[in-house]
């Protein structure tokens, strides 16, 4: 295609009558030209072919050329006129070839000419075609488009599509039975679950558990049937309902982009920007582990601040997987958010994934469990697991033995708190003395360590260390 964009083609003469007339004008004085080159040799002396040649240029034409040592026999012979010399050989011609390298170059000059205009013809009418194939190639793919979802729908007998019942936009419905998601469960046995959002009752899943347990590929699952539904293809699920989204906007996987010079973090921080600029209560929202880039504490800061704007002010509906366990308490402050976590079994200090999402979160992110599997050496992970019960007593956490009985420690504690700080805030410190206020707040105090919380006193161990 490029020779042809630079004009070098050649249209063949039998397809116009001016060309072939061309063609047969350049043919006969090729051929008298060859004939040519016998006489000439015979005339110089020599022989035809071997050290008399027929060549041509684009520039020159058609002429005879002899070798340098050769150039002597042309000098007495004034019928012949030489083009040039060089170390290639002598260029020349007589008067017969001359006026027969006229013609032909003439004859090629109308024939190139021509064809131009054959050319242009051609344009024209395939150009008064175009608006018709291009009309036809937006057909013929969309066809494609949808056979290939009646194929992929149809050829699935076991794990069948569904067709999805779709709602308006706005309408605030998102429920899903069995998801599968299409490409992973044509490799493994797939382990489906349910998903269900609806506006005033529940937008927010927080999804908990460890690697590999599943969260990433259920939340991607999700994201991939409401793109199927909404483009016109039936989803691998028993039933689904699905209000219309104004777009689905992913934060998944964690790379950098050397390019750009962006860091993990910052390609991150950049994907979540846009869509807290973009996301809408119509909107579908998907985070997988936001804030794992930067320093515990700081991530879980910006994850919680995230969660909170999207769960509280946009009002979309969202999947956030995470691994930060703090996020989980966003459900005690927002009634539309919702707690989920993939199980995980263990028995004989071994994880047994069973990638079923249930209510509620997760105890734990079995994170020394995932590097026992991984073929880690045992005193690498007796050093992790010496070295996790070190920081939870320096963070005064370790005041039970498991992190359900902890959980419900923290709350009442926090309760307990929050009680303390209301008492507090009923003082009327512009009646009373310096004294009198901490008279009052010791009595607080005294009343608040009554209570034997151990979350409370893990508190007051850290203050007064």
């Amino acid at each position: 295609m490029e020779e042809v964009e630079k004009g070098n083609y050649l249209i063949k003469s039998s397809f116009d009558p001016d060309l072939e007339e061309y063609r047969s004008t350049m043919d006969a004085a090729l051929k008298d030209m060859e004939n040519q080159v016998p006489k000439v040799a015979s005339d110089l002396g020599l022989e035809a072919g071997k050290s008399v040649k027929l060549e041509s240029s684009p520039h020159l034409g058609y002429y005879c050329r002899i070798t340098l040592k050769e150039e002597k026999i042309l000098r007495n012979k004034k019928q012949y006129e030489i083009i040039d010399t060089s170390k290639s050989g002598v260029r020349f011609r007589n008067a017969k070839m001359s006026h027969l390298n006229s013609t032909y170059q003439e004859a090629w000059s109308k024939y190139n000419e021509q064809q131009k205009s054959v050319v242009t013809d051609l344009i024209d009418v395939a150009a008064s075609y175009a608006e018709s194939l291009h009309s036809l190639g937006n057909v013929t793919a969309q066809l494609d488009v949808l056979t290939s979802f009646a194929n992929v729908a149809k050829a699935c007998p076991q794990n069948p599509y569904v067709r999805p019942v779709m709602h308006e936009m706005g309408s605030g419905v998102l429920s899903l039975k069995q998801v599968r998601h299409p490409c992973i469960e044509l490799s493994v046995q797939f382990v489906a679950n349910d998903v269900y959002f609806k506006q005033g009752e529940c937008t927010f899943s927080i999804i908990t558990g460890p690697n590999m347990g599943g969260k990433s590929t259920y939340i991607r699952s999700v994201g991939v049937i409401v793109l199927l539904a909404q483009m016109g293809c039936f989803v691998p699920c028993e039933s689904a309902e699905i209000s219309v989204v104004d777009g689905i906007l992913a934060r998944v996987g964690a790379d950098d982009c050397q390019v750009k010079g962006m860091s993990t973090f910052m390609k991150e921080m950049v994907e979540t920007s846009s869509i807290l600029r973009t996301a809408t209560k119509n909107s579908l929202v998907i985070i997988d582990e936001l804030g794992r880039g930067t320093s515990t504490y700081e991530g879980c800061g910006i994850a919680w601040a995230i969660a909170e704007h999207l769960a509280k002010e946009v009002k979309a509906f969202c999947l956030f997987a995470t691994h930060f366990h703090e996020l989980t308490h966003l459900a005690e402050e927002v009634s539309t958010v919702q707690n989920y976590h993939v199980e995980a079994i263990i028995t004989k200090d071994k994880l047994a994934l069973t990638h079923d999402v249930k209510p509620g979160p997760s105890d734990e992110s079995f994170g020394i469990h995932v590097a026992e599997m991984a073929g880690f050496p045992q005193h690498v992970i007796d050093d992790a697991k010496s070295k996790q019960a070190e920081l939870e007593d320096y963070q005064g956490l370790n005041f039970a033995s498991d992190r359900a009985s902890k959980r419900t420690i923290i709350k009442e504690g926090k309760e307990i708190m929050n009680e303390f700080l209301e008492k507090c805030k009923k003082l009327d410190v512009d009646k009373m003395s310096e004294s009198e206020v901490m008279q009052e707040i010791d009595k607080y105090k005294e009343e608040v360590k009554a209570k034997n919380n151990p979350y409370i006193e893990a508190l007051f161990l850290q203050l007064s260390s």
